[in-house]
């Protein structure tokens, strides 16, 4: 009985270290040979992305586009404060010091969920999807219960002192006592210790989806730019008139930390669309007109055709065309009003894009290019809610 007892005890430290794992890892699994698998296969990212009531959980809380140096600054910070701790906190144990009261510990009885904290709240703003973002808060509400349970440890090997400690230090974080006391005026009625468990989860949880939402919907409706290239192609063949076209910069290198050295490059990929004998066929067979104009994604290289982002390939680049009909014309500060303005006529999808092969003086599209869509007018409703929610994956991140 007791050792049952004792495996139930592990089973919040088991799912910490699982959820601190996901958390952690995720971007560096984006930057893996095989991400795709372990997205198509074990995340099932592209399952989510393709259902319309599930997208919204692969799409990215925060602007990782340009809050990525803040991130690795957090990531580093948080790294820093879990080794001044652990050194501290195991030290003392070594040396048999007796309770930990200076340097950090001065002013938190938790550093080690502090810093843990401050490192996977670096790590969602330079590449947390909403599942990311809610995995976070489920670890906050295990550290909670984690940490009560240490500081009841503390308190039957301490005694007096630990209770005089924590009266002069923080619990987790600056602030919390007002939270605290918030919470204790609300009158719970008793209920057992298991219930309680579960009611606070499940408000843990409805909080991270409720504010991740409103970010989303704040960040939605107040889009007025995005990080674009914008200019003129021109169809194959003689008194072609030119058309507009915006290439957004990403979701390729949205989280590239140099952002001369992504400019550069989105910059050359711009000239290679435009310089791309293939596209310009493709321009001519689309017959564009006066209010046309062509809105493109430059995204990393998969296999389209071996299920979403399996068959990964680093050195190529995908580009998602959309074809517009629009009356106004994106200026970079009218992206709301540019939105709301336009049709949309086609979808292209172009594999394997290479802006060095353009640069070395080939021709910058090796697969092939797929189009969609009715030979006249708009695409129907129901596919355009599916592009419609392609684009804000896309921009998700910039």
């Amino acid at each position: 009985m007791a050792e049952k007892s004792s495996f139930w005890k592990k089973i919040p430290d088991i799912l910490l270290k699982a959820l601190a794992f996901f958390v952690i890892l995720e971007p560096a699994w984006m930057l893996l040979p095989f991400a795709g698998f372990l997205y198509g296969s074990v995340m099932h990212i592209e399952a989510l992305s393709s259902n319309t009531s599930t997208a919204w959980l692969v799409y990215f809380i925060f602007h990782t586009h340009t809050l990525f140096p803040i991130g690795l600054i957090l990531i580093a910070l948080g790294f820093l404060i879990f080794l001044v701790g652990a050194f501290q906190i195991y030290s003392a144990k070594l040396f048999k010091k007796g309770m930990v009261k200076n340097g950090i510990y001065r002013w938190f009885r938790h550093p080690q969920y502090v810093a843990l904290s401050v490192f996977c709240t670096g790590i969602i703003l330079t590449w947390g999807r909403f599942t990311t973002y809610i995995a976070f808060f489920i670890m906050i509400w295990l550290y909670y219960y984690l940490s009560r349970s240490e500081e009841r440890k503390c308190e039957a090997l301490f005694g007096s002192e630990y209770e005089e400690y924590k009266k002069k230090t923080y619990f987790i974080l600056p602030g919390e006592g007002i939270f605290i006391a918030i919470w204790n005026k609300i009158p719970f009625p008793k209920m057992p210790r298991f219930v309680t468990m579960i009611l606070s989860f499940a408000i843990m949880v409805g909080i991270a989806i409720g504010s991740g939402l409103l970010i989303q919907r704040y960040r939605l409706e107040t889009r007025e730019s995005v990080p674009a290239i914008t200019g003129k192609a021109t169809p194959a063949g003689a008194n072609q008139t030119p058309v507009e076209l915006i290439m957004v910069k990403g979701p390729a290198m949205q989280a590239a930390p140099v952002v001369k050295v992504r400019d550069e490059y989105m910059d050359n990929v711009f000239k290679a669309i435009n310089g791309s004998r293939k596209i310009s066929e493709l321009l001519k067979s689309l017959r564009p007109g006066k209010e046309n104009t062509f809105l493109v994604f430059v995204c990393p290289g998969s296999d389209w055709h071996a299920g979403g982002m399996s068959g990964h390939k680093a050195d190529k680049l995908n580009l998602f065309m959309v074809m517009l009909k629009t009356p106004v014309l994106y200026d970079g500060r009218n992206f709301q009003e540019f939105r709301a303005s336009w049709d949309i006529l086609k979808m292209i999808q172009i594999s394997d894009f290479s802006s060095e092969k353009f640069t070395a003086g080939k021709e910058p599209v090796e697969g092939e290019i797929k189009a969609s869509g009715p030979p006249f007018g708009a695409i129907p409703e129901k596919q355009q809610e599916k592009i419609e929610e392609r684009i804000d994956f896309f921009l998700s991140g910039l």
